[in-house]
C-alpha cells in the first residue's frame, strides 16, 4: 500500500521521468 501512494506523490514530481520509463510500481 505504501509503494502506490510513494509512487503517487513521486509520479507528480517525476512526471518526466515516468513518461520517459512504465510505470511497474503503479501497474
Amino acid at each position: 500500500v505504501k509503494a502506490v501512494i510513494l509512487a503517487g506523490g513521486y509520479g507528480t514530481r517525476l512526471s518526466e521521468e515516468t513518461q520517459s520509463k512504465p510505470k511497474p510500481m503503479v501497474d
